[in-house]
């Protein structure tokens, strides 16, 4: 039988440097060590909210690195959700050429498709639900995970899309917890 040995990405640009110790500034986050930075945003959804309604939950700039997005909602009888990146709504930010629309290279499933909220979901992982944002995009900035051409500077927001079902009950709330590396 054959055998292998293997390195990551992360291992062989550390081999590259002068020191072990030393964690290059283009290898962060890709695999190597970074300040991993966590951003909330919870929201109140309202009763009888139709497909196609946008939530936005956070702001993420456009090169950090994306390690894992979870999900929580309450309640809300009926109501599936999308989960994917929009160019930020904000005309100071770099991306004002794009305000606010979808990044279309996605759709609106990057992260998730059909999250199922009407029932309480629990606290849990939604990074790759949709099989769009793959291991292998993890290290990359957001923006080249995208697909975009080109780093468009600025922000990108995660927002969460009605989809399938429309929202039924009272109000009830979601929201995501992010954690990235720059």
């Amino acid at each position: 039988m054959t055998t292998e040995a293997l390195k990551s990405t992360a291992i062989t640009n550390l081999d590259a440097t002068s020191s072990p110790f030393i964690v290059s500034r283009a290898t962060t986050g890709e695999g190597a060590e970074g300040q991993l930075r966590h951003v909330q945003g919870v929201l109140l959804v309202s009763a009888s909210m139709g497909a196609g309604s946008t939530y936005r939950l956070v702001r993420l700039p456009s090169n950090a690195k994306v390690k894992s997005v979870i999900w929580e909602s309450e309640a809300m009888g009926a109501g599936k959700f999308n989960v994917s990146v929009y160019y930020s709504d904000n005309p100071l930010d770099a991306t004002a050429a794009n305000l606010g629309v979808i990044v279309p290279t996605t759709g609106d499933q990057f992260f998730a498709s059909d999250i199922d909220c009407a029932a309480a979901v629990a606290r849990g992982s939604i990074t790759n639900e949709s099989g769009n944002y793959t291991l292998a995009k993890r290290n990359k900035a957001l923006w080249d995970a995208l697909a975009i051409a080109s780093d468009p500077g600025g922000y990108l927001d995660l927002v969460a899309v009605i989809h399938t079902t429309d929202v039924t009950t009272g109000a009830a709330r979601i929201g995501v917890e992010v954690e990235y590396v720059m």
